[in-house]
């Protein structure tokens, strides 16, 4: 089968969208299908190459240019690029592939919807008026809502999401969840030789974009508290981003720079040893941009625990009290109180960990879930045949 996706953003532009399609895209070749994926060439200044070959998957990055952060603006797509595909798989938001290709093309059209069109309540530490996020947010939901009808298939990554959705609940849909190469893991945990004894009992994790929707503030916050019973406890904070001069000067402000350290954006190999040695790893996001948190099947890969908020699709990816634990949103006393839990319990966390690490296996594999796919495609091709 060939298959084009088409996604707003791809490496060298990072984040969890453009890690889906690329993990997707590979367990779909390992399959034996061919694969070609288009997308905009953004950011301009790592000049990605046009045209390239990542193992056996064909790259294709269109001109474009990067409107307001995270709206790319092309020219008129031509169709003559999918006219051999026997499925285009769209990925939204940005919407604008989709509009390109949704009712103007023979072939089926599939289309997974990532996450909600939504402004932060801050920027860079300031706030973000409340009638403007309203007004984007309207124009947003109205656009995507003209289009999803075209399309011939929805795929969500949590149901609990998409009925959330002011979007997405008023359609149908297929719901696939994210997986993982987690052998990927293993060869590093050999590499590093990591066992249950590198834990470090005192070790907590923030990993990802250091945005105002991350929540990595309400982690800080509750720091002090947990430092007034645990003193020697070591926050990890990793990533990079526009709320970290803020971060750093909360920080500076609570007199506990000596129990948090930043690291910046990790190698693959810092990236395991970091989820594997960290006794949990804290996933406080606060929004609708978040639907599913692939960090949490990366913790759980590695053994680890997670402490997660209360947002409709994030909280279904972990078993409560198995894996990991749930907190409300935006509420720094809850996290310490759980942070705390894990710190006067290790033994607890490291079975938890465990019993995450199964709980990959058994519902994430990357393997499992490309026949999910798979079996998607093959049903709205025999439509189209029929």
């Amino acid at each position: 089968m060939k298959i084009c996706m088409l996604v707003p953003y791809y490496y060298p532009h990072t984040g969890g969208t453009e890690k889906y399609v690329k993990d997707l895209s590979t367990g779909l070749d390992q399959a034996g299908h061919q694969v070609t994926i288009i997308s905009n060439n953004l950011p301009k200044a790592k000049n990605a190459p046009a045209e390239e070959m990542m193992g056996n998957v064909k790259i294709l990055r269109l001109p474009a240019t990067d409107m307001f952060g995270y709206l790319p603006v092309g020219k008129p797509f031509d169709l003559n690029l999918v006219k051999d595909a026997d499925i285009v798989h769209v990925h939204v938001p940005a919407y604008g592939f989709m509009r390109s290709v949704a009712g103007k093309i023979k072939q089926p059209v599939c289309a997974t919807y990532h996450l909600d069109i939504s402004l932060p309540d801050n920027f860079a530490g300031r706030p973000v008026p409340g009638w403007l996020r309203k007004t984007v947010e309207f124009f947003a939901n109205a656009y995507a809502s003209s289009l999803i009808p075209k399309v011939d298939a929805m795929i969500t990554t949590t149901d609990a999401y998409a009925a959330a959705s002011p979007i997405m609940h008023k359609f149908p849909r297929r719901v696939i969840p994210i997986g993982i190469f987690y052998q990927q893991i293993d060869a590093m945990h050999k590499k590093l030789a990591l066992d249950p004894s590198k834990k470090r009992k005192n070790q907590i994790l923030f990993l990802g974009r250091l945005a105002e929707n991350k929540g990595c503030a309400y982690i800080i916050k509750a720091m002090p508290e947990i430092l007034a019973k645990y003193p020697d406890t070591k926050l990890i904070i990793c990533g990079e981003g526009e709320e970290e001069a803020n971060l750093r000067a909360m920080i500076k402000g609570f007199g506990i720079e000596k129990s948090i350290e930043f690291y910046g954006v990790l190698t693959f190999e810092q990236l395991v040893e970091f989820f594997y040695t960290s006794l949990v790893y804290v996933f406080p996001s606060t929004s609708n941009l978040e639907s599913f948190g692939i960090v949490q099947l990366e913790a759980m890969a590695n053994y680890t625990p997670v402490i997660a908020t209360d947002i409709p699709g994030p909280n279904m990816v972990i078993e409560r009290d198995k894996t990991g634990v749930i907190v409300p949103v935006k509420d720094s006393k809850a996290l310490a109180e759980k942070v705390k839990w894990f710190l006067a319990n290790p033994e607890k966390a490291i079975e938890m960990g465990q019993a995450g690490r199964k709980l990959v296996e058994a519902k994430y594999d990357w393997k499992v879930i490309c026949q999910q796919v798979i079996a998607l495609y093959d049903e709205l091709l025999a439509k189209k045949r029929a």
